[in-house]
């Protein structure tokens, strides 16, 4: 029911395309790799797996996919579970419509989506590894942790660094290659926790 609701919500909007719904991981999977979607907007409880699960399996195929995982529980493990599969932002479903929206706009745009509801303060007590090697990262590279933090596009990050967007992307890849880790939320969240950027307010 909640997926119908946001369907219909979604079709709606002039700005996003809707190509499909699915009920569970096996059809979700199929669906992503018939239709090569921008955004997932991935629930964590489906009938024969978890919405992690699904997400794993759909970024070893599409790497480039942003995917949204919506939930009801925001428990610090799942939490964790998330970022790592690649997950570029949670949001609970007890949020507003209008916040989900502004979610799915900002994942499309190479955003990741850090709102309140306990996820900023989760993110601080993110899991340290001995592949965490953050005393090698560079000023520049703090610079654009700093502003992926902030919720900045590659885009944004170029323009207020005042370099290119190849530039910027180059740097990602260096930090998580120098992090060992897979994603761009990932990183972010063993930098606040080490204290080396600051989150953005939330809402």
């Amino acid at each position: 029911m909640v997926a119908e609701m946001l369907a219909l919500t979604i079709s709606k909007e002039s700005d996003l395309r809707l190509v499909g719904v699915a009920g569970n991981v096996a059809d979700g999977v199929a669906l992503v790799q018939r239709e090569h979607p921008n955004v997932i907007l991935m629930d964590y409880h489906l009938p024969d797996g978890d919405g992690i699960q699904a997400v794993s399996t759909i970024l070893h195929d599409l790497p480039d996919t942003h995917v949204v995982m919506l939930t009801g529980n925001d428990s610090y493990d799942l939490l964790a579970r998330a970022i790592e599969a690649g997950c570029v932002g949670l949001i609970g479903k007890d949020r507003p419509v209008g916040d989900v929206l502004a979610a799915v706009r900002s994942a499309a745009r190479g955003e990741l989506v850090i709102r309140s509801d306990g996820f900023t303060s989760l993110l601080l007590q993110f899991r340290k590894t001995p592949e965490q090697k953050t005393h090698l990262l560079t000023h520049r590279e703090l610079e654009v942790l700093q502003l992926l933090g902030r919720g900045r596009s590659t885009e944004k990050i170029a323009d207020e660094l005042f370099i290119s967007v190849n530039t910027v992307r180059n740097h990602v890849a260096n930090i998580l290659g120098k992090l060992s880790v897979h994603s761009k939320l990932e990183a972010v969240a063993i930098a606040a926790r080490e204290k080396l950027i600051t989150l953005f307010e939330t809402e």
